[in-house]
């Protein structure tokens, strides 16, 4: 299995998940900072729109679970649950599953 060399990673961190963007090359770099710059001037941005990007663009990326010590257990747990939900419907999507 051939490995990518990275030249970066960022991170985009989400109110309940965190995204790892892996940039191998400087015009998926370039490509980022683009993306970067935008979000910043939008007033709502959803998990959906920063998948569908990474997918368009090409851009390797993983998800984490944000967990907030400021919640409760509770609430976290429904958290969790809407992030797999969503992470699993991606992975069926995208044939990664």
């Amino acid at each position: 299995m051939e490995k990518k060399k990275r030249i970066g990673q960022i991170m985009i961190e989400c109110p309940n998940t965190i995204f790892h963007l892996y940039v191998r090359s400087e015009e998926e770099m370039s490509k980022v900072e683009i993306f970067m710059n935008n979000i910043r001037t939008l007033r709502r941005l959803s998990l959906t729109d920063i998948y569908n990007w990474c997918n368009r663009q090409g851009i390797s990326y993983d998800t984490a679970f944000n967990y907030h010590k400021d919640f409760s257990l509770w609430k976290n747990a429904c958290f969790y649950l809407q992030y797999s939900k969503q992470k699993i419907k991606y992975q069926v999507r995208l044939g990664t599953a």
